[in-house]
């Protein structure tokens, strides 16, 4: 995004961040705050910006450490911002290499914190701060909404077990933002900013990640694993929709259509819920195939009409 060009883009994902995750603020404001100081801030207001910015990061991540899954989501949080600032001053790589990088940093960190400091049990208090706080979640919707009550065992059962997912995706969307807004900001910034949507894509090994976890499912060999293959497979699975969202949008450019249509289109799919249960299976096969098809370079390699 060229300087002085599509704030609104911007502001718009922090805005829609902070609306899906309002407590995960902190993966924003304090990998952002990190990334500032650790450019160098040359002016007077880089340093402020930096200040302001940790401070109210790191005030949303205290405020929510009252429990275990708290409390280890702030240790996390501070983790991944120093590994991401530190990993993009001394061994600079793309942007999502380097969140995956500080993302396994800050497991790793957290869990022989967690071990060291509660011993074995640190795992399963994580897991049980996790189901609590799904069953209050829920019981919140079935007060607004009594004739949901079938889904309150399956869905707090399922985010019990799929919470890792929750937080990898959220560290990887805060990541970004904060990348983005470092790179608007900052007076010397650390990298380039990132390439448009339309141009999203990731390694094709991947799609293995997604073969390995619909094969956990299938052997019932396997079942002790399914947890862990339920989260991969989360993961990636947002990873390919993204990639086939990305394509719809890079043909949508090719054709003139104005951005603020597809974000409209979206935005009426996501409130009628019925075009977005056709939709989302429709982008994310699009998103998987594009592994073996690459639809954007073939159409980028077509002959123009003459």
């Amino acid at each position: 995004m060229p300087a002085g060009r599509n704030w609104w883009r911007l502001v718009l994902g922090t805005t829609t961040f902070a609306m899906l995750a309002p407590g995960a603020l902190g993966l924003v404001l304090i990998p952002f705050a990190a990334l500032l100081v650790t450019a160098g801030p040359r002016q007077p207001r880089d340093r402020a910006i930096a200040l302001l910015a940790g401070s109210i990061g790191l005030f949303f991540t205290v405020t929510l450490a009252t429990d275990a899954l708290g409390t280890a989501l702030a240790t996390y949080t501070l983790i991944v911002a120093t590994a991401f600032a530190g990993s993009a001053l001394l061994t600079p790589k793309a942007v999502l290499r380097q969140a995956l990088r500080a993302m396994l940093w800050g497991v790793g960190g957290t869990g022989l914190l967690g071990l060291a400091l509660r011993g074995s049990g640190f795992w399963s208090e994580v897991h049980w701060s996790a189901v609590r706080q799904a069953s209050s979640a829920m019981r919140l919707v079935i007060q607004a909404r009594p004739d949901a009550y079938m889904l309150f065992e399956p869905l707090v059962r399922f985010f019990g077990v799929a919470f890792p997912a929750l937080v990898a995706l959220q560290t990887f969307a805060g990541l970004a933002l904060a990348w983005q807004w470092h790179v608007r900001v900052a007076t010397a910034p650390l990298g380039q900013p990132l390439g448009p949507f339309h141009q999203f894509r990731f390694g094709d090994q991947w799609v293995w990640g997604i073969v390995t976890a619909l094969l956990v499912w299938v052997v019932p060999k396997l079942a002790a694993l399914k947890g862990a293959a339920l989260n991969l497979g989360l993961v990636l699975g947002v990873f390919y929709l993204l990639r086939g969202a990305a394509i719809v949008v890079a043909v949508g450019v090719a054709a003139g259509a104005p951005v603020w249509t597809l974000v409209t289109g979206a935005v009426v799919a996501s409130i009628l819920v019925l075009p977005l249960l056709l939709l989302v299976p429709g982008l994310w096969t699009l998103g998987v195939f594009d592994t073996w098809l690459a639809f954007r370079q073939r159409r980028a390699g077509r002959p123009s009409a003459r």
